[in-house]
């Protein structure tokens, strides 16, 4: 049996826009990497079926799992006309998701319209658990797990951890992708974020940065205790996915080599 230091992390990037995704998974064949996150598009839903094709065929020979980014989408607001557009988009993702072999997405929260105005919190909350929990059906019969990420933004439905127990626990299956940058800049440890809900975290995203800001440093450039978060994920079993959101290609390879660095040191 494999002792805990012999277990390798299953680590990708995420890239940069969607329509590279040819280039991003030639990167990964040649680099070795695990996994494949497919960035959020602010335009393009879909991708051509000769790409999609091109893509399964690459993963599916150099086993490369893949997972998708979903752009940021007001699935949250009070406002039907734009709420509902939302939740349609989302399911699209889900539906991409499923054609080109991803099996979980990464989708966020929404905003709050008033944040000042609780009552239109409320209301805002109402509608994010009824938009979410159909996302985590339709994504069951597609057989892709939705994954919320907590975000940065004071106006975003989901940051601290308070928000992700009210979620979790009116949202059957949902589970969660942990960004540890996002989770620093507003003053919570990403270890504790981490030991709270580590049964539901399906990714991580790791980027660093000095806590004023979504930098998306390398590794060791920001003050984000990856020693400490690393020794947690190890003792907890949690093994990947790893997501370095880095860029460009150069500085994904700095941080893989400084995290595998941490990994076998732990």
């Amino acid at each position: 049996m494999l002792k805990i230091k012999e277990i390798k992390p299953k680590i990708g990037f995420i890239g940069s826009e969607r329509q590279s995704i040819l280039e991003d998974l030639n990167f990964a064949v040649q680099n070795r990497f695990d996994y494949y996150e497919i960035q959020g598009s602010g335009e393009k839903i879909d991708l051509e079926l000769e790409i999609i094709e091109k893509a399964k065929k690459i993963t599916k020979k150099n086993n490369i799992s893949l997972s998708l980014h979903a752009f940021h989408l007001p699935i949250s607001s009070l406002t039907p006309e734009i709420s509902e557009p939302a939740l349609k988009t989302a399911k699209e993702e889900i539906v991409l998701a499923n054609k080109i072999g991803a099996k979980q997405i990464t989708i966020h929260s929404g905003h709050k319209d008033k944040p000042e105005n609780e009552t239109a919190v409320a209301k805002n909350f109402e509608i994010f658990i009824k938009n979410f929990k159909e996302l985590v059906k339709f994504g069951k019969k597609y057989r892709v797990r939705v994954g919320l990420e907590n975000s940065t933004k004071n106006r975003a439905m989901c940051i601290e951890p308070r928000d992700f127990l009210n979620a979790l626990n009116n949202i059957k299956g949902l589970k969660i992708a942990l960004d540890v940058g996002h989770a620093n800049t507003i003053g919570i440890n990403p270890i504790d974020y981490f030991k709270q809900f580590k049964d539901f975290i399906i990714n991580i995203h790791i980027h660093d940065n000095d806590g004023s800001s979504d930098q998306h440093a390398l590794i060791g450039e920001g003050n984000i205790d990856f020693k400490g978060l690393v020794r947690e994920c190890k003792n907890s079993g949690y093994y990947g996915p790893f997501i370095l959101e880095i860029f460009p290609y150069e500085n994904v390879l700095k941080s893989r080599e400084i995290f595998l660095n941490i990994w076998n040191q732990i």
